[in-house]
């Protein structure tokens, strides 16, 4: 560690404007010091990198020792020289600090020092830099922002997992010659679509008629018609839309099931159900896409249907909070691709998001974020790193009551299942120190009441920590308290359907993740232990959820959970928990845990495919250093989450971890098998947005479109073509229906979202130099390839690749521009 005199030499000058006093324009008072940080070297030591701290003393007074700094960032491990000036350590998981020690020389107004440490992992992603710095004055404890500018990391396309813009071109190529689309070629695809003679044009005004069974649904459709399309609907006008219930009930394969006849200026959608119904009408408003007025649709019978009768979203608003407005957006494009269920993930360590009358604390602690010393008003900042536990950030926030039944409501007239999920045993801290709380604001008055709810035993000594580093996020499942908790969050939550009017068959009750090590330190777990007579830990995870299984029997529901809640369970508590189970969200399929997800469906559970390597849309797009998400399950991009196979799960996956391709033919062997049995249980696909890297509601939809069309595609058609096939063909095949898909996002879905609004990401483009001459192309058709070859970040004034050039340049930098759009830019270095 060394003290610096500014101005420093290159590294500060560009960021001088940082340094220019200790207020803001707003005269908001400001930390006396400044902050920049940067990356030094990766992989210095096995598993570790390089980083520091540049702290500026921008006040008029010299820097003392009475102060501290947090942080956050994702969790890690810190090693520091022997006695440092400013000591660096983890305060929780991803929330971080820096003081100054003995050590510590008073800093001159003016004058800078570098804090220097090591931290766990690598760090090859902009976003995971620290971030939401503050400051603590020892004399009046009071948070100050501090102005902190991240260095981007420097030299990326060295950076390892850096994608290859050669292998990118190479893969488009693949992609040319698709056909053009027709009108039926939609997302998700329909089953058959049969052209018939004639035309039906759509201009101004329609009309629309309906049973009455339908007219909820006559009534989006109708706002969807004017606001998206400029249609009014208006009696005697030339073309009519016809609602009506299916002649022949025995048609329809399932309760989804429609059918479209257009031709003699009418169009009729007729199912069984209104959901059916819904189904045609999105169909329809798909098949406007990308037309302009008058809309002219071709004559033509469609019959549709889907494969699977569950297909959700998972969004996490825990560490994120979502608006009611925002996720309103995001049910309103999941229904326009027909997918039914909304897996409500409103609560985990970091927070929880929905009133639940009686529990106040739930609220008034577990959804606040900010700074404190014991977590008894608010939770420790985290990933944001808010400070202000009333400021309006994605730290803080919740659904009052009525919020959440409107949401409810919103959700079912477009025929969306909410499914909320109530994170236990494990990922709990935010339950866990709001119970803390009422226990404390009760144990001196009303001790029963203060132990009501209790959800850890104050006595346990169990050392564990998390997948996310926490030591303290796991309720206590020996307590009887635990249990009241939990009945009395179903019971609430059963209310407020209740209210909404809307059904409530199952409620996801999380446990995942337990970590090594829980529950052996606790009294209360040792005494169960031998009451039950219990050998191992894991007969205290498979008690607390045969316990849960009946409380959500009780209550008239069975109970969903991830993969964990359905493994290494005894032939009794299996029979049990079959009966009682709605759903099993089998996620980890990473290679070497990917049968799992087999050997559950052929054990007799419901099974949801959440396949992490397909569908965790928090996985980055790619390496590139600027896409935002996390890795630790592969990167998932558009193309990856279209090939998931649900019936060959092996054959999911094209490309290894590593990003060379899979032999396909071999993916299988000796694996787990479907039997017949469990064929029958595979009853849905799900896609995952975790939310520890998101910060807003952009990067939320930008992880989403246009990654969960394949999602939206499989689960509807869960039978591609290329599945039974193999080799050069089965290669083949899938190219062409990968050509196509990408097609539908380019020419449809894509104008659609930059109507709307949607924020949605555009893939690099391939760049390939050969003999001199650089070649280019991009995924989506109709977009633009802008260039340089000095160095330059390409702009949208950038030189246009039309076809190929002259190149002799050692690097090349391009984008992709399209919708008002760019993407990433990607570098070539030419060898």
């Amino acid at each position: 560690m060394r003290f610096l005199k500014l101005p420093l030499a290159g590294l500060l000058l560009s960021v001088m404007a940082l340094f220019t006093g200790c207020k803001s324009a707003s005269n908001e008072q400001k930390a006396p010091v400044a902050l920049i940080w940067e990356l030094v070297e990766n992989n210095i030591e096995s598993g570790y990198y390089e980083n520091a701290f540049i702290l500026k003393n921008i006040s008029k007074e010299p820097l003392t020792k009475d102060w501290t700094i947090y942080y956050c960032q994702l969790p890690r491990r810190i090693k520091q020289e022997e006695n440092p000036a400013v000591k660096v350590e983890v305060v929780n998981a991803n929330y971080f600090k820096m003081y100054p020690t003995d050590s510590f020389t008073a800093l001159a107004p003016g004058d800078s020092m570098r804090i220097t440490f090591r931290c766990s992992y690598t760090l090859n992603r902009n976003s995971l830099a620290p971030e939401g710095t503050y400051w603590v004055g020892t004399a009046d404890g009071k948070p100050l922002p501090i102005a902190m500018t991240a260095l981007p990391l420097s030299s990326p396309e060295t950076l390892k997992g850096y994608p290859d813009a050669t292998k990118i071109y190479e893969a488009n190529l693949r992609l040319a010659g698709a056909p053009a689309l027709s009108q039926a070629d939609i997302l998700p695809s329909v089953k058959k679509a049969v052209p018939a003679e004639g035309k039906v044009t759509l201009e101004g005004k329609v009309a629309l008629t309906f049973a009455d069974d339908f007219a909820g649904e006559a009534k989006l459709l109708k706002e969807k018609l004017a606001g998206v399309y400029g249609l009014k609907v208006a009696e005697g006008a030339p073309v009519t839309i016809v609602l009506e219930a299916l002649a022949d009930k025995k048609q329809a394969v399932n309760d989804e099931y429609y059918t479209i006849s257009i031709g003699d200026n009418q169009i009729k959608i007729s199912a069984a159900t209104p959901h059916g119904i819904f189904n045609g009408t999105q169909t329809l408003l798909a098949m406007l896409k990308g037309k302009q007025a008058p809309y002219q649709l071709e004559a033509m019978t469609i019959q549709d249907y889907p494969d699977l009768l569950y297909r959700g979203q998972m969004i996490d608003i825990a560490r994120d909070f979502t608006t009611s407005e925002d996720l309103k957006k995001l049910i309103d494009n999941f229904a326009s691709y027909k997918m039914n269920v909304l897996h409500f993930h409103f609560s985990d360590d970091e927070g929880w998001r929905l009133e639940i009358p009686g529990l106040e604390e739930l609220t008034a602690v577990g959804s606040r974020r900010g700074h404190t010393m014991d977590e008894s008003n608010c939770l420790y900042p985290s990933y944001d790193g808010g400070y202000d536990p009333d400021a309006k950030t994605v730290g803080n926030g919740y659904y009052t009551r009525e919020e959440f039944i409107g949401l409810l409501r919103y959700a079912a007239e477009r025929h969306v299942r909410i499914i909320p999920e109530i994170e236990s045993p494990g990922h709990a801290r935010a339950a866990i120190y709001s119970m803390k709380a009422r226990y404390n604001k009760y144990i001196g008055t009303d001790p029963e009441k203060a132990n009501e709810y209790l959800l850890n035993d104050p006595q346990d000594t169990s050392r564990y920590s998390s997948a996310q580093s926490y030591t303290d996020n796991v309720m206590n499942v020996a307590l009887p308290s635990t249990y009241r908790f939990m009945e009395k969050v179903i019971q609430e939550l059963a209310a407020m359907y209740k209210d909404a009017g809307v059904p409530l068959a199952t409620i996801h009750l999380g446990g995942d993740e337990v970590p090594h090590g829980v529950w052996e330190g606790s009294p209360k777990c040792q005494e169960l232990m031998k009451e039950k007579g219990m050998t191992r830990i894991h007969d205290l995870s498979e008690y607390f959820i045969t316990q849960l299984g009946d409380i959500m029997q009780k209550n008239g529901m069975k109970f969903s959970g991830w993969q964990e809640v359905a493994l290494g369970h005894t032939e009794q508590a299996h029979q049990q928990l079959r009966a009682q189970a709605a759903g099993v969200y089998c996620w980890n399929t990473v290679p070497g845990y990917d049968e799992v997800v087999y050997q559950t469906a052929n054990n007799g559970y419901p099974v949801i495919l959440c396949n992490v390597g397909n569908f965790y849309m928090d996985m980055a797009y790619n390496g590139h250093p600027d896409e935002r998400g996390l890795d630790w399950g592969g990167y998932v991009d558009e193309s990856i989450s279209f090939a998931m196979l649900p019936f060959s799960i092996y054959r999911s996956l094209r490309k290894n971890m590593a990003g060379d391709p899979i032999d396909l033919s071999a993916a299988e062997k000796g694996k787990t098998m479907l039997t017949a049995v469990g064929k029958k249980n595979i009853v849905g696909v799900q896609g995952q947005l975790f939310a520890e890297t998101i910060r807003n509601f952009g990067q939320i939809e930008y992880l989403l479109f246009p990654k969960m069309m394949g999602l939206v595609e499989r689960g509807w058609n869960a039978y591609p073509a290329w599945e039974a096939l193999s080799g050069a063909q089965e290669q083949q095949v899938f190219d062409q229906a990968l050509a196509s898909y990408y097609e539908k996002i380019s020419e449809k879905e894509m104008p659609y979202w930059a109507k709307n609004g949607t924020n949605f990401r555009l893939p690099h483009p391939g760049l390939m130099v050969k003999e001199g001459t650089l070649y280019a192309n991009v995924a989506i058709d109709g977009a633009e390839i802008r260039y340089t070859t000095d160095g330059t970040e390409p702009t949208a004034q950038s030189a246009l690749w039309e076809a190929p050039v002259k190149c002799d340049a050692p690097v090349v930098k391009a984008a992709t521009f399209y919708q008002g759009k760019k993407s990433v830019p990607i570098t070539l270095s030419v060898k």
